[in-house]
């Protein structure tokens, strides 16, 4: 079934993950073997990298690494930045400036390259990013905005889709909010994506699209799930998902990533002696 695909992308959050957060024994033995027989296993996901690292600490992929939904780009999951998309100080200081207006906003967090701000040290911060980001974020006022920032998130205390909607108008065309269940709100440059980022890489290793696969399951997958030559979603995943997806795979917790790799790579595991 592999009809000549030579890269996988791979979500992790309701894909690649079990709903318990881990990455199971036979879904590490696929992705290492087709990573180091070369079919770049590319992690594609809304976390930051130090999440990422934490949950790939015992496995062995050394292709890209797109982070935050497409803002940042990895050499590898311990490698540096190959590329990203930052606000700019004068967007930035747009941005900031808005917020001001919205007494319902509780703290601002900022994604910097290698460190993360946030308006206000607090319980939540600790308890959110700190306990498994391992570094402490660094306090901004807007009155200095830090440098090469590339995604915010917003904790309201109040009115959160008030809010959201809000300031996709206010800043149309420069930003864009996510609303999720998650009680922050997120936001990143208009044009940023999953999508837009698989092709970067696609473009660094000199393939097309039609021979990428990529896995997903959520609203951020789905430029990702449109642009791919073979495009999956996960059983568990969201109506609009599976509407752009090419096949629907078990679910994570069936490891439905590591069923689908087996059946489109056999060829190549029969040939590299996958066992």
């Amino acid at each position: 079934m592999s009809q000549g695909y030579k890269m996988v992308l791979i979500d992790l959050d309701g894909t690649t993950l079990t709903d318990d957060k881990r990455i199971t024994a036979r879904t590490q033995k696929i992705l290492e073997h087709l990573d180091a027989h070369g079919i770049p296993v590319v992690i594609a996901t809304g976390r930051a990298i130090y999440s990422i690292r934490d949950l790939f600490r015992h496995i062995s992929l050394r292709s890209p690494v797109i982070a935050l939904n497409g803002s940042i780009i990895y050499k590898g999951v311990r490698g540096n930045v190959w590329e990203y998309e930052e606000f700019g100080n004068e967007l930035l200081t747009e941005i900031l400036d808005t917020l001001k207006k919205r007494t319902e906003i509780e703290n601002i967090l900022l994604e910097g390259i290698g460190e993360y701000y946030v308006k206000k040290y607090d319980q939540e911060i600790e308890e959110t990013f700190v306990h498994y980001r391992h570094t402490l974020p660094i306090e901004f006022h807007s009155e200095k905005v830090p440098e090469s920032v590339t995604n915010l998130l917003i904790l309201p205390r109040e009115k959160k889709d008030e809010i959201h909607d809000w300031l996709n108008e206010r800043l149309a065309g420069k930003i864009k909010m996510i609303k999720t269940s998650w009680h922050w709100l997120e936001g990143m440059r208009e044009y940023v994506n999953k999508g837009s980022a698989m092709k970067k890489v696609a473009d660094l290793y000199r393939i097309p699209l039609h021979q990428v696969v990529a896995f997903g399951d959520e609203w951020n997958d789905l430029e990702m799930l449109e642009e791919a030559g073979l495009s999956i979603a996960m059983e568990n995943g969201s109506e609009e998902a599976k509407a752009r997806a090419d096949l629907i795979a078990p679910s994570n917790d069936r490891e439905g990533v590591a069923v689908m790799l087996e059946e489109i790579f056999a060829d190549l595991l029969v040939e590299t002696k996958y066992a």
